[in-house]
């Protein structure tokens, strides 16, 4: 017998189906590309599974997911990620980054400043003009990429950074691939190469709520989280990674059994998650896990990445997005697969240096699905 959606009860994930996935593409916007001053045609993405009624939508730019439409456990759809209606919203000065794809440099480097073969080099401070966060003023969330359509159930997407752009060197070829698959899965690969030795380290910064965008912090507190970590990288006053990689064995951070958000928030003093958990890097093992009981929504993500930062938004001002929602602090959770936050000054992390000649590659796998209750 087939119960009401209850926390208590056997969570197990929808099937898989055989189901077809389709792609169609349309107009988002327009934009000025400030190096011809011509306009370009925003294209938007949009890649559905039939069968299992989920949605995803893509644009160009920034390579950004701005939606993500899945049904609860009571077949009622909902978009369940945050993000804009119109183009204006993703370049408004406090969009943070929502569904972005991040680079050349995810996270913060200290200082905005690195050293490669001897020479340093310097990145704009958009970090309260004290450190460099994602790429800098023009990072891979701020650019037009070059959209193609080879398969019936992805869409690539590749950006050429120029040599010096926002401070880095090398000129590097990015592709990023959205793949919706049949059993639900959204599959992200990033890969790079560069020209001369550079620092890479791409992720995607999606904005999650299982309730529904619009729900915010009152439902993100009643999500239920466990991430797959022994173990994070410990950061300073100003969110910088010390060096350290400290067990999470008797802190705050500790999420290796299930726990309700909202009694994670309290035990971080509503400081909030904004931290890097250590994984295995094998992406056949599960790195995280979040339930919201109420709607039976599931997410999974796998990755082959050692780091993956997990963020409760207690950054975000209130904004409006999709619908006139009203979005605010702890009202989205993100997780950011990646390598280590500002690895450049600490030789004990994995080195995020490409060289040429070598791949960047980087897969990130988010698995959507559904509780199904039972009773005996």
């Amino acid at each position: 017998m087939i119960l009401r959606c209850s926390p208590l009860l056997l969570i197990l994930l929808c099937g898989r189906s055989q189901a077809g996935i389709t792609i169609f593409e349309d107009t988002f916007g327009h934009i000025v590309n400030p190096e011809t001053q011509s306009i370009d045609v925003v294209r938007r993405f949009t890649l559905t599974n039939h069968l299992l009624r989920t949605q995803v939508q893509i644009i160009n730019y920034g390579a950004t997911i701005t939606s993500v439409v899945t049904p609860d456990c009571y077949d009622k759809l909902d978009d369940i990620v945050l993000g804009f209606d119109y183009l204006e919203g993703y370049r408004h000065p406090e969009n943070p980054y929502m569904g972005a794809t991040i680079g050349r440099v995810a996270n913060r480097i200290s200082n905005g400043t690195f050293t490669v073969d001897g020479v340093e080099y310097r990145v704009e401070n958009n970090d309260r003009g004290l450190n460099a966060i994602h790429g800098g003023e023009r990072g891979f969330d701020k650019v037009l990429w070059i959209p193609l359509v080879t398969k019936s159930d992805s869409v690539t997407m590749t950006y050429t950074s120029v040599d010096g752009e926002s401070g880095f060197p090398g000129t590097v070829h990015a592709t990023v691939t959205f793949t919706l698959t049949l059993d639900n899965r959204l599959i992200i690969k990033y890969n790079a190469t560069t020209d001369k030795k550079t620092p890479i380290n791409l992720t995607n910064h999606a904005y999650f709520n299982l309730a529904g965008h619009r729900s915010g912090s009152r439902e993100l507190v009643n999500h239920v989280v466990k991430l797959f970590s022994e173990s994070y990288t410990e950061v300073d006053s100003l969110s910088l990674p010390t060096g350290e990689i400290r067990p999470v064995n008797g802190t705050p951070y500790d999420l290796r059994l299930p726990k309700y958000m909202g009694f994670a928030l309290q035990e971080t003093q509503w400081k909030g998650f904004d931290h890097n958990y250590v994984l295995d890097g094998n992406v056949s093992t599960m790195a995280a896990w979040v339930v919201h009981p109420k709607s039976g929504r599931v997410l999974n993500l796998y990755t082959d990445q050692p780091g993956v930062q997990f963020y409760t938004g207690g950054n975000i001002r209130p904004i409006y997005g999709k619908q006139y929602a009203l979005y605010d602090q702890f009202g989205a959770f993100c997780l950011e697969t990646q390598k280590y936050p500002d690895a450049l000054h600490h030789d004990n992390f994995p080195s995020i240096l490409l060289s040429p000649g070598e791949t960047y590659e980087h897969t990130a796998i988010y698995e959507f699905g559904l509780i199904q209750l039972w009773k005996k």
